[in-house]
């Protein structure tokens, strides 16, 4: 009886996974419905969050984002993240969208606005929890400061790569996270 009582006390005590990880979860999508990260099986991650300001520099993200991700569609799957915290409204939702679906193809998953950052607290959707908070997914403690920051998580769900808005989709640093 104590062993089966000290098992119970255990197995109370571990994080389930999916506590840790919110790869069991699904994400709201901006088109409306929501889509389940397990549909992603057997593909890296490329975490992003987008600009919510239109301009050539924010069009030039998108545009080197949808070539990236088109290139790698058998082994990426690319999930843009407008974020309240950079300014995502739902009042500007249906202009966002249609900016975002006359660059981003359909292979690129764009989520609803999400709150990002760990200034939020209980709010902070799991994902970004997760992709945020080291204790949880034991690699990376680096906020989602702005837009343009970039989370790699392998097809085993490591997170093996978090990279800042400076790095650009085409340069050295994101070409070799990807290629790990």
């Amino acid at each position: 009886m104590r062993i089966f009582f000290s098992i119970i006390i255990l197995f109370a005590c571990l994080p389930s996974f999916s506590q840790q990880s919110p790869f069991s979860g699904s994400l709201p999508k901006i088109e409306g419905g929501s889509i389940q990260l397990s549909s992603f099986s057997g593909k890296k991650l490329l975490v992003i969050t987008l600009p919510v300001i239109q301009s050539s520099s924010a069009d030039s993200l998108l545009f080197a984002l949808d070539t990236v991700s088109y290139g790698r569609q058998q082994t990426l799957q690319v999930i843009a993240v407008p974020s309240f915290e950079d300014g995502f409204s739902s009042a500007y939702k249906e202009q966002l969208k249609s900016w975002y679906r006359s660059i981003l193809r359909a292979h690129v998953i764009i989520t609803d606005g999400l709150q990002t950052r760990k200034s939020s607290g209980a709010q902070q959707h799991a994902m970004f929890k997760w992709l945020t908070h080291n204790e949880l997914n034991e690699n990376y403690d680096v906020d989602a400061d702005s837009p343009g920051m970039k989370y790699f998580v392998s097809v085993d769900r490591v997170l093996y790569g978090v990279l800042s808005p400076h790095s650009t989709l085409w340069g050295r640093s994101v070409q070799r996270t990807l290629a790990q």
